[in-house]
């Protein structure tokens, strides 16, 4: 690949990308940082605060390459209802003594940054963390209906009350307010579905925004239902933190205690997840540190508090849109700043002009986002033990507030693992077990859950590299940290084998998708890496990061055949290929730049075997990507190797419909294919080398193409890889296809080998 851009001075040669993607960014993050202060009950000028303050910080302070940091919604009802706790239920009391919170917040992030605690995120279970994001939508979604409507009402610290609440909402109904609304909510919505690319030019929250100022103009609307800003931003936009009130104050101690806490592990957890999601989607592949995001996180939120504004965190939406515009480094959130501070001061009257209801609309599909049926629905397909952990955080958030709701949730998730590891009690009943020995046994089992998984290491050299065998126990989320520290510490061209022994008896969902992650890790590296003994463990769903168990009671259920499954072995058999209907996690190892996008990478009913005199391999393939983390992507994908026979070393290249994936394809040149009009309106040819693909790429190739729309080929190492980019899964149609370009490959091959 071509050297990845870098923060610092030296990533300042890339501008002219970076102050085109942060004027892009800033139109998304004007009207959310708008919104996001005002869900969390602060002045709406808080929200670009610090907002600005996250742009002009972070950059100076690494961490991330791509990912843009400002107020998030994540954390919107936690400073509401910490802001309502200082304050006794009054948001303008409240609001100074939280800034102190959100100071010492900074303070304690910088502090756990000092001692590298970025990696203890991965003790809490993942299925509490996606609960935890699900309830926080539902939250934003309760909490902005009466703004919907043009109710206006006051605050309230619980979800139970804001529920109570909305009847009341129904009786003060406005009904310009409520066209608005409803307007702006079905533009938030179409608009980010629609697959009219010009349709998205323009973001759609300003989109919205712009809307929303027009309907508010035409219709007269009342200054109490538009945002409010200050006439002076240094004089009136400003508001200090209250620290003489907080330590004069002892009976403010413990709230404040609690909201620290809370801010905390909400911060730490969601910004964690977030980069590592928003790294996943990086163009140049970097990976962020999560310590020293830490670190610039507990200074941009210090900082932040001194000047009246909110917690800072990365943002999934505006990081997407980021890398979309082609934002190269970090300096991308400093113009993303230096725009919103131009907008704050020329543009203040036309802020105020922006109806609540607009913002509501898009904090309303911001929330939906992060709640919709596919986030439980994905659950449910991991399995029916996660989707128990998950309702049951979410009701527990809902009932009572965050920091307890995740606790509890925690609680769940080691009571599920010491009941699945557990023999059932009527052992005890029926004589199989004494009581004595089954106490022994919970014993046992919760000093499992939370002691180190790693029982021997074995040092060995494999064709003259170290290799490291490590024969471990049963690996859950509270005992992943020392198996990830001893991992850390390994150098990073070193072999690597977990062996999974007997004495193993349960590998849980977070464990199952650390190791993946180490996985994919090693292979973009090129680092040996095996795992196992995990075949011998039975999952509980055939989703490939499913928990598993290893017990001679379970016994594995051949599920009902779906109508994919039978209609891919019936091409298998057509071809007299082999067929694999397993879900298995994908791993890249030709480094496709199509497969290097993307998160919860699986591929199902594979069809392989020898074919054209060379290896193939078809198959279904999804993957999901931020910011929609549980929408799944669905293509068809085909690989194919240039016959070994051949003799030919063929170059890298990629084909590509339209401009799909420009952006990540950074590390190739454009190459133009003379000659064919009708080839050049639909695809565009990248390579490395601008010479040596012309001589690969042959007419029939260009002639195929030019016939057949849609059609994503990249060339990798000497693999094909191939898709319908405007297709979802393969029909019998499309695989017939599929199978033509196989063999238009292959020939290209052969026909540049005898030229040559």
């Amino acid at each position: 690949m071509v050297e990845a851009p870098q923060n610092g001075i030296k990533g300042l040669k890339h501008w002219r990308y970076d102050l085109l993607a942060g004027m892009q960014v800033a139109l998304v993050s004007l009207p959310l940082s708008l919104g996001i202060a005002i869900a969390s009950g602060a002045p709406a000028v808080t929200g670009l605060i610090s907002a600005i303050i996250a742009g002009l910080i972070f950059p100076f302070l690494g961490g991330a390459y791509v990912t843009i940091s400002g107020p998030a919604a994540g954390l919107a009802p936690a400073l509401l209802a910490g802001m309502l706790l200082l304050g006794g239920g009054d948001l303008a009391e409240g609001y100074p003594l939280l800034l102190v919170a959100i100071c010492i917040t900074g303070l304690l992030q910088i502090l756990l940054a000092f001692f590298k605690t970025g990696r203890y995120a991965i003790f809490l279970p993942v299925t509490v963390v996606e609960a935890m994001l699900a309830a926080i939508g539902l939250i934003i979604i309760i909490k902005q209906i009466p703004s919907l409507m043009g109710a206006i009402l006051p605050a309230s610290q619980t979800m139970l009350a804001s529920v109570g609440k909305l009847p009341q909402a129904f009786l003060q109904i406005d009904w310009s307010v409520l066209f608005i609304g409803a307007l702006s909510l079905f533009l938030i919505f179409y608009l980010n579905k629609s697959r009219h690319g010009w349709m998205r030019k323009i973001p759609p929250p300003l989109v919205v925004t712009i809307v929303g100022i027009g309907l508010a103009y035409i219709f007269g609307l009342d200054a109490k239902y538009l945002i409010t800003m200050p006439d002076s931003i240094l004089e009136g936009g400003i508001t200090f933190p209250a620290f003489g009130e907080v330590f004069s104050r002892p009976e403010l101690w413990w709230g404040v205690l609690v909201v620290v806490i809370t801010l905390t592990l909400i911060d730490g957890v969601e910004s964690l997840a977030t980069i590592k999601a928003v790294d996943k989607i990086d163009p140049f592949q970097r990976k962020s540190d999560p310590n020293v995001t830490l670190r610039a996180m507990g200074i941009s939120n210090s900082l932040s508090s001194i000047f009246g504004g909110l917690t800072i965190i990365p943002g999934g939406i505006k990081s997407r849109t980021n890398i979309d515009a082609g934002g190269r480094t970090l300096w991308a959130n400093f113009y993303n700043a230096i725009f919103l501070l131009i907008f704050l001061f020329i543009a203040t009257d036309i802020i105020a002009m922006v109806p609540l209801a607009a913002i509501a609309a898009i904090l309303i599909y911001v929330g939906w986002k992060l709640c919709e049926f596919k986030v439980f629905a994905k659950t449910y397909s991991i399995g029916r033990d996660q989707l128990i952990i998950f309702i049951i955080t979410i009701f527990a958030i809902l009932s009572t507030d965050l920091l307890s709701g995740i606790l509890i949730g925690v609680a769940a998730e080691v009571l599920m693992l010491l009941y699945l590891l557990t023999p059932s009690f009527r052992f005890v009943l029926t004589g199989r077990l004494s009581f004595k020995r089954s106490c022994v046994l919970v014993g046992q089992n919760i000093k499992s859950l939370f002691s180190t998984p790693v029982i021997k290491i074995q040092e060995q050299e494999r064709n003259g590299i170290k290799h490291y065998e490590m024969s471990i126990s049963s690996l859950v989320c509270f005992n992943l940290l020392p198996l990830d520290k001893l991992l850390s510490t390994l150098p990073p061209k070193e072999g690597v084998t977990l062996v999974i022994t007997e004495s193993g008896r349960i590998i849980d969902h977070t464990a199952i998708e650390y190791l993946h992650q180490f996985q994919e890790e090693c292979v973009r590296d090129g680092r040996v890496f095996e795992l196992i003994g995990v075949d011998n463990f039975v999952k509980f769903t055939p989703h490939s990061l499913a928990a598993r168990m290893q017990d001679s009671i379970l016994v594995k259920e051949q599920g009902q055949r779906s109508t994919r499954e039978l209609e891919m072995e019936g091409v298998a058999k057509q071809y007299g290929l082999s067929f694999q209907p397993e879900i298995k996690s994908t791993l890249n190892v030709e480094d496709f730049v199509y497969l290097r996008r993307g998160a919860d990478k699986e591929e199902c009913n594979a069809i392989s075997g020898d074919y054209l005199d060379s290896n193939i391999r078809l198959f279904d393939y999804s993957h999901t990507s931020a910011p929609n983390y549980y929408s799944k992507h669905w293509h068809t994908l085909v690989t194919l190797k240039c016959p070994a026979d051949s003799g030919v070393e063929v170059s890298d290249i990629v084909i590509a419909p339209g401009h799909y994936l420009e952006r990540y394809l950074v590390e190739y040149d454009d190459v133009v294919i003379p000659d064919n009009d009708d080839f050049a309106a639909k695809y565009r040819v990248y390579a490395k080398n601008a010479v040596q693909p012309l001589s690969f790429i042959s007419p029939e190739l260009v002639k195929f193409l030019a016939a057949n729309e849609g059609f994503y080929l990249e060339v990798r190492k000497g693999v094909m890889l191939a898709f319908r980019q405007d297709k979802s899964l393969a029909n019998a149609g499309d695989i017939k296809l599929l199978f033509s370009l196989l063999e238009i490959f292959n020939n290209s091959c052969s026909n540049k080998s005898s030229k040559d």
